[in-house]
């Protein structure tokens, strides 16, 4: 009966992996708003649902295997903007509104991803310090994807609980940043599940981590240059970068 729930669901896994990435790049390509983007984007939420469901099913059914255990948490950071991503289209007030509000259900939703990026790093400490045989380096990539929770836990609170006041059209550049957050998430677990079948067998250790962290850095960059050309649409001025700042600071100190 164990067997056959796990080759059912990694069956299902595979195929909502397969869904996610075509719909994905759809929801991306597509004009925002319009039927495509929409209905792409309907089939991208359910497929990222699924696929987390069954990261889940696998634990349960073998938590005692680390690499179930680290796939929990890759599921949760993973689910997390895609789920807080779709309820920014329900946080809004008005197509233009400067505020979020949120229900109880989002802040918890945010906290319990800032509990889960606590609970990876935690335990990629304790990984590096007894660590098992044939471990791969996942202590590393328990750091990274728990700092990775944190930062979402971080980005959404301080909004939720009010320290920030948002900006223009808010809602519409979280869910843009989150979807695509979660998008890089379908391909890292392509890569991840892809990459290696195709490498020699002396292949670096850090070779394999660049197959979980590229396409995140990847994707990250692409997302920056997509916000950032429909900022210039809406016409809302980029915040300062820290190192524009300080050159600022200077020619002001120079003029003094």
């Amino acid at each position: 009966m164990e067997t056959l729930i796990y080759k059912s669901s990694i069956a299902v896994h595979v195929l909502c992996g397969i869904l996610s990435l075509i719909a994905g790049f759809v929801a991306m390509v597509a004009n925002k708003g319009g039927k495509i983007h929409n209905r792409a984007g309907v089939v991208f939420y359910w497929s990222m649902f699924m696929i987390f469901v069954t990261t889940t099913l696998f634990f349960i059914l073998y938590p005692t295997n680390l690499k179930y255990q680290f796939f929990l948490g890759i599921g949760i950071v993973s689910f997390y903007p895609n789920w807080s991503g779709k309820r920014m289209l329900t946080l809004k007030k008005g197509s233009d509104s400067r505020t979020v509000q949120p229900t109880l259900v989002d802040k918890i939703g945010a906290w319990l991803i800032g509990v889960s990026g606590i609970c990876m790093l935690v335990y990629g400490a304790y990984l590096t310090i007894n660590p098992p045989k044939d471990f791969g380096g996942l202590n590393i990539l328990f750091f990274i994807f728990g700092t990775v929770s944190l930062s979402n836990a971080y980005g959404d609170l301080k909004f939720y609980l009010g320290y920030v006041k948002a900006e223009k059209m808010h809602w519409f550049f979280a869910h843009a940043g989150k979807m695509m957050g979660a998008y890089s998430a379908a391909i890292t677990a392509f890569c991840v599940n892809i990459v290696p079948r195709f490498l020699p067998d002396n292949t670096p250790g850090f070779v394999f981590i660049l197959t979980w962290t590229a396409p995140g850095i990847i994707i990250g960059i692409i997302s920056a240059r997509i916000i950032k050309k429909y900022k210039a649409k809406f016409k809302i001025a980029e915040k300062p970068s820290l190192s524009a700042k300080i050159k600022q600071l200077f020619s002001k100190k120079q003029l003094i």
